[in-house]
């Protein structure tokens, strides 16, 4: 591809797993835009294989499965072998697969959720950090989400699994900030990917045409008055992956449009106007009453 070597991750090589769709399909077309080679992983071979042709020669597939610890280092020996290096894993992988109440959440749920959401990241680093120890430097981003910071923002497993990646995240990151390996993370919120349509039934194929609903409903919702994109996400790994965050670890990042910071004015008065009609109906009375 003509330009590549302009671009802010010339020369540098990632690993996305779960890269086939989403945030991670459309951060590994940025990325090779950008200028550098990309390994995606996922459990679709089919829409990898066809994704990594889509993408171009600097794309790779490989299939892998995020709560299977032979499977992740699998695909950091296959990068490896590609590619001859790694500056960057984006740990992606992993989606809203169980929405249970506490009282009906089971031992295998449980376990699920948290080898997926939590051991696949926590594994994925064991096994990248000592290639890019080796080489000096690494950028590592782990994608928690505002679950992991407020309630009422996912189901319970969820929740609970991207708190402790938000966690996870600066536990590492200080345990190896003298090798200038940084580890980071993002919570995104209210982009608008498929993962809406879980639990709704529909079809791959149907959840892709309900994206105009789903860009709709949530813009109510985000303080900046629209859906995110994964576009946005994208923008910000390419800043995370590049040299310039070279001075940045430990941190999350929200990319929401507001949504964890609190209240807007119109939400305020929504949630306390009812306090503040009745004091001031009070006031009057106690006001009006004989002296």
């Amino acid at each position: 591809m003509a330009g590549l070597e302009a671009g802010r991750l010339a020369g540098k090589v990632a690993m996305i797993t779960g890269g086939t769709s989403g945030m991670g399909a459309v951060t590994a077309q940025r990325f090779v835009a950008e200028g550098a080679q990309v390994v995606l992983t996922g459990r679709s071979e089919a829409r990898g294989q066809a994704l990594a042709r889509e993408i171009g020669d600097n794309a790779r597939f490989v299939p892998m499965e995020a709560s299977n610890e032979d499977d992740i280092k699998g695909a950091v020996e296959f990068t490896i072998s590609e590619f001859g290096r790694l500056d960057c894993l984006f740990n992606n992988a992993g989606s809203v697969t169980h929405s249970s109440r506490i009282e009906k959440i089971t031992t295998e749920q449980f376990d699920y959720e948290m080898s997926a959401l939590v051991g696949g990241v926590l594994f994925a680093m064991k096994h990248a950090i000592p290639i890019m120890r080796a080489q000096g430097a690494g950028s590592i981003v782990n994608n928690a989400s505002t679950a992991g910071h407020r309630t009422g923002h996912g189901p319970v497993l969820y929740s609970i699994a991207k708190a402790a990646v938000l966690h996870l995240t600066r536990v590492v990151a200080m345990q190896i900030a003298s090798t200038s390996i940084r580890v980071n993370s993002i919570s995104p919120a209210c982009v608008a990917t498929p993962v809406f349509s879980l639990g709704t039934a529909m079809t791959q194929e149907q959840s892709a045409a309900s994206m105009p609903i789903i860009e709709r409903e949530l813009a109510k919702i985000v303080p900046l008055g629209r859906a995110g994109e994964s576009e946005d996400v994208a923008a910000m790994l390419v800043f995370l992956a590049s040299d310039e965050s070279r001075y940045i670890t430990a941190q999350d990042i929200a990319i929401d449009g507001g949504l964890i910071a609190g209240y807007t004015p119109a939400e305020s008065l929504d949630k306390f106007g009812g306090l503040h009609g009745e004091l001031t109906a009070e006031l009057a009375k106690m006001n009006e009453a004989p002296k």
